[in-house]
């Protein structure tokens, strides 16, 4: 993706709220879905189990039993089943509970009240995190989120190379730096320009895990082919995260958060929402037709030849796929209590406790 910023001004950051009318509700058009999905034979039990595993390592990280509750509703434990359909089962497992661990993180950075509340704070809770990420001492006594990474740290190092297992540190080190990064856009209401946005999101968003852990899932390393991967990468990442931002940015518009692409296109471009929308679902197509033709060259190609570069591809395939498909199905983006009934495009409410996509406006007095 060209990261170029989308207005011609330099690099700046806007703190003003942007358009003056905010519309009650978006439209979201069909998105291409040219990758495969598939479940894992035991996504169920692997759902199960990761839930448990969160409640027991993780559950005191929530300030009380509701939060909990609200986050094992959301079904963050499916996403692993989801982008990894082919993974033995541990390793199911595993990859499950890290992409929890992870989103627990991530929604507890979002938190003002939490390790949102300060920079300082949360990077030293990172500190802590790394610390228990890797081979070391015990961590009897230290917080859960030191204990629950040197578990996670265990049960996934022992799958990989000693190159992967590098790789693997470097890349939770990258999401935190990433989520530290986010907080004061958090507390100030800064928008980062497209270029700024896209350097720190694809820190925050974990882009060197869901490489690393693919690769994992398939049981392959193929960190020697990271020059010739580099285009599929690219655009695979940016596919990941677009579709990201436009089907979280109800939620993302609700805690006022500014590190969404909808929202940089809509400050910097003073583009209306819809047309911000639309014009991210347009690159949202671009990525995802490119990332196809990147893949095709490469298995076209002498890498072509290796069972592991195809198995990974493979996995690759699954991994943007299966993002795409958690999307559409988690109470997370669209509220507590709502349930998928398959829709994959319609209008959604900006307002609304629960929402659901429609065939019509709810509001279309404001749209």
């Amino acid at each position: 993706m060209n990261t170029t910023p989308v207005h011609q001004a330099p690099h700046t950051d806007r703190t003003d709220p942007g358009p003056s009318t905010t519309p009650r509700e978006f439209h979201l058009p069909e998105l291409p879905r040219l990758l495969p999905v598939a479940y894992h034979p035991h996504a169920a039990r692997i759902e199960i189990l990761s839930n448990g595993w969160v409640r027991e390592r993780l559950g005191a990280c929530f300030a009380d039993e509701n939060r909990l509750l609200r986050f094992l509703r959301q079904r963050n434990g499916l996403y692993g089943a989801l982008v990894a359909p082919a993974a033995e089962f541990d390793r199911a497992r595993a990859i499950a509970d890290f992409y929890q661990y992870v989103t627990v993180i991530d929604t507890l950075t979002g938190d003002r009240t939490a390790l949102g509340a300060s920079q300082h704070g949360a990077r030293r809770v990172f500190t802590e995190i790394m610390a228990g990420f890797g081979p070391g001492p015990d961590t009897a006594g230290r917080t859960p989120f030191a204990t629950a990474a040197t578990d996670l740290w265990r049960r996934i190092s022992r799958g990989l190379s000693p190159a992967q297992q590098e790789r693997l540190r470097g890349s939770l080190l990258a999401f935190l730096r990433g989520c530290a990064t986010e907080v004061p856009y958090l507390h100030e209401g800064r928008v980062p320009d497209l270029d700024t946005y896209m350097t720190v999101r694809t820190d925050s968003f974990g882009c060197a895990f869901l490489i690393l852990l693919t690769e994992y899932a398939m049981a392959v390393d193929t960190g020697d082919c990271a020059e010739a991967l580099k285009e599929a990468h690219r655009h695979a990442m940016r596919q990941l995260i677009l579709v990201n931002d436009l089907i979280s940015w109800r939620k993302e518009h609700a805690l006022r958060d500014t590190m969404n692409a909808v929202r940089v296109l809509c400050d910097h471009r003073r583009l209306p929402l819809q047309e911000a929308v639309d014009r991210l679902c347009g690159m949202v197509g671009h990525h995802e037709r490119a990332y196809v033709a990147a893949r095709d060259a490469v298995l076209a190609g002498p890498l072509g030849d290796r069972a592991d570069v195809r198995a990974y591809l493979s996995g690759l395939d699954h991994l943007i796929g299966g993002s795409q498909e958690f999307e559409y199905l988690t109470p997370r983006y669209f509220g507590d209590g709502y349930v998928w009934d398959g829709a994959t495009s319609g209008w959604l409410s900006l307002t609304a406790p629960v929402t659901r996509f429609r065939d019509v406006p709810h509001h279309p007095e404001s749209t």
